[in-house]
């Protein structure tokens, strides 16, 4: 075949299914968007995350060259012997791409950037507007099929609309405004239904009567809860300070009464952690959805999409049955993109009717039959909300390996080609996940309870000493070590040193130490109490902090350090681990002297960690003798007091920029403790209020 004859029909090949490949990828796209966009709110996977940054990037861009594409048209195609009347159904489908660019209800924003941009897209929504609007113009009164993409034309204006004003409603100056007004209205509302005086004697069982959560159905009661707390989320995002009533509300709701027994407060600390992710929950979708408009008043707007939508369908299908002078290519696609949308619209509806915030207003009703719906259509939210930690190990981690290097062990062992495809697109720090356990979520919350006994908020001031909320927050696993008396690994291992110091200090430290008992254990991995492997999960899951999002962590030169320590400890990593593993009578002495003989690197803390091992492991033989299980508790906490610090001192822009990947356990802790009162959002009011104790 001739090239040049090949060109030409290629050419013209492109030109006829130009228009019309964009606009199913469109479709595409959408459907993609909308089936696969929320559910970055419960899962945390890589691979689920890079498919909806394709799509939401693409989407937009696919939808406006397939917009111009028509416009380029200008009225429709020339006539030709297969079709005799020019084709207008480019025209016709411009509405349509301008329904498409309103987007799906389930993500309107992929970062909390996107909503800094709104004012952007309204200049975009002027501009394609025009666009689509010429599209008609040009065409219209040549073919009766135009009247019909009116509706579908409001429709796209509403739906666009809509987007925009969720962007604008979402971005941080508009957001701090709005609660600025909602932390007067939420303290006042809560001042009506409750007297100050009375909160420290009140139970939760009162609170719950005088909020009127008595006469919802139990199966509900969380909901509501989360709401509640919901409300002052919001004002903790907008850096807001709340009221000392405001605070021990929350805290009544989320803690257990007193002398709780164990499986009572294992209980306590899975569903405190339920309802803090059912609120997380509700601040993703006002964050990077449309389903908080969608269920406020502005719920007209979705009912004129799918109406006009519909409308549009129906009317197609007549004028079709009467006139046949379209192509069947041409009908075929109209109503796979008309039926398309009216799909994509009941499917939300659907996705709507069995979120949160429908089964919270359902509740709401207290009917008989409302309740009866409620139980028909429950399910455990907890399912849904299985949580994962990433999980990034120090001594297994390839710092000095790169890209091409990966690539080529990829090719022999297939082992390396999950890690080369993770370092390919920037998350080769995360080397697995880990489920959030129930124990740990107790360990966490036992500590919380703990750490905000030692401040009350009845006290008209903070005391110097133990109530001061400052210095609470302030603790970094120098508590835990000044109440087990050691006070020389408090001031070497903590105080003496900055936060990304201390943290890679005791993450090889907690390796070195788990280690070193399974070579004391003769090799069986299972002896080690739970307390060692929780001390790992959350070792790792810091380091994974530190490596992979250290904006959440206090600043410092953690990297430097990170990447020093980690050349360093490759070289002898693997060989005293395999020596752990053979049993040659591997010690944590042994190790200390070999990296004291090496050791060259001024920033690397690989000595220091090694030194802070064997005094862990002397704990046991020295002159405290105290436990492995005991020694493996305090280890534990350690690393809790040091999650807590760094959930204090970090942003809550981080923090909600973090839920668009799943959200992070730092994220949970730090919204534990705002509603604890563990927080600097509530210092200063708490302090006014208690010196106006007979206000609320």
């Amino acid at each position: 075949m001739d090239i040049n004859n090949l060109s030409k029909r290629a050419q013209e090949l492109w030109n006829e299914w130009e228009i019309r490949s964009l606009i199913l990828s469109s479709l595409f796209l959408q459907s993609l968007l909308i089936v696969t966009g929320n559910r970055r709110k419960y899962h945390t996977g890589i691979v689920l995350g890079g498919l909806v940054w394709i799509a939401y990037m693409s989407a937009d861009w696919v939808t406006t060259y397939a917009l111009g594409s028509v416009s380029r048209v200008q009225g429709g195609w020339k006539a030709n012997s297969n079709n005799p009347t020019p084709n207008i159904t480019p025209a016709f489908w411009a509405p349509i791409l301008l329904v498409h660019l309103g987007g799906p209800d389930t993500i309107t924003a992929y970062a909390l950037e996107d909503n800094e941009l709104w004012l952007r897209r309204l200049l975009q929504l002027q501009i394609q507007t025009a666009t689509a609007a010429y599209s008609l113009f040009k065409s219209w009164g040549k073919d009766p099929l135009i009247y019909i993409a009116i509706p579908i034309f409001v429709a796209g204006l509403a739906k666009y609309g809509e987007r925009i004003l969720v962007l604008w409603l979402a971005s941080s100056n508009k957001f701090r405004d709005i609660e600025n007004e909602e932390v007067d209205t939420f303290q006042s509302e809560l001042g009506k239904k409750i007297q100050s005086t009375v909160f420290f004697d009140m139970s939760k069982e009162d609170l719950n009567k005088s909020l009127e959560f008595d006469k919802i159905i139990p199966e509900a009661l969380y909901l509501h809860e989360a709401q509640f707390l919901f409300r002052m989320f919001k004002i903790f995002y907008a850096d807001l300070a709340l009221s000392h009533s405001s605070h021990m509300a929350s805290y009544r709701i989320l803690t257990p009464p007193e002398n709780t027994d164990t499986k009572k407060s294992k209980k306590a600390a899975t569903y405190a952690f339920k309802v803090i992710e059912v609120e997380l929950g509700f601040m993703y979708d006002v964050l990077f959805t449309k389903l908080t408009s969608v269920c406020s008043k502005r719920t007209i707007l979705r009912s004129i999409s799918f109406l006009s939508s519909a409308s549009a369908l129906v009317a197609f299908s007549v004028m079709i049955m009467n006139k046949s002078s379209y192509t069947e290519t041409e009908v075929i696609i109209s109503y796979i993109l008309l039926g398309g949308g009216v799909v994509l619209e009941i499917y939300g509806v659907i996705m709507l009717l069995l979120s949160e915030r429908a089964m919270l207003r359902l509740s709401s009703l207290k009917k008989p039959w409302a309740n009866a719906v409620f139980k028909a259509i429950y399910s455990d939210n907890t399912k849904r909300w299985k949580r994962y930690m990433a999980q990034h190990d120090l001594a297994d981690a390839k710092i000095n390996e790169g890209l091409w290097t990966m690539v080529i062990k990829s090719l022999v062992c297939k082992s390396s080609a999950k890690v080369c495809f993770l370092k390919l697109i920037g998350k080769n720090n995360i080397q697995r996940w880990e489920v959030i356990s129930d124990e740990l979520k107790e360990l966490i919350w036992k500590y919380l309870l703990d750490k905000r006994s030692r401040y009350s908020h009845e006290m008209p001031y903070p005391d110097p000493g133990m109530n001061d909320l400052k210095e609470i927050l302030a603790e970094r696993g120098d508590q835990v070590l000044k109440s087990m008396r050691c006070l020389e690994i408090s001031r070497s291992a903590v105080v003496g040193l900055d936060f990304h110091g201390s943290l890679l200090l005791w993450h090889i430290a907690t390796d070195i130490c788990h280690h070193d008992d399974i070579h004391q254990n003769k090799g069986d991995a299972n002896k080690p109490p739970p307390s060692s492997e929780m001390s790992r999960s959350l070792s790792n899951y810091m380091l994974y902090l530190l490596s992979e999002r250290p904006n959440m962590l206090p600043k410092g030169i953690g990297e430097a350090r990170y990447k020093q320590t980690g050349i360093q400890l490759a070289e002898f990593s693997g060989r005293w681990r395999s020596e752990a593993r053979g049993h040659n009578h591997w010690r944590s002495e042994k190790f200390l002297k070999e990296i004291q003989e090496h050791d060259k690197s001024n920033v690397s803390m690989l000595h220091d960690a090694c030194k802070l091992a064997n005094e862990l492991q002397h704990l046991e033989t020295g002159e405290k003798k105290i436990t492995k299980e005991h020694k493996w508790r305090m280890i534990s906490q350690i690393w809790v007091e040091m999650l807590t610090y760094a959930a204090s001192n970090c942003g809550w822009k981080e923090h909600g920029q973090a839920l668009a990947n799943g959200g992070e356990l730092l994220t949970r802790v730090c919204l534990l403790m705002a509603h604890l009162g563990l927080s600097e959002q509530c210092l200063t009011r708490a302090k006014k209020s208690s010196k106006n104790a007979d206000k609320p």
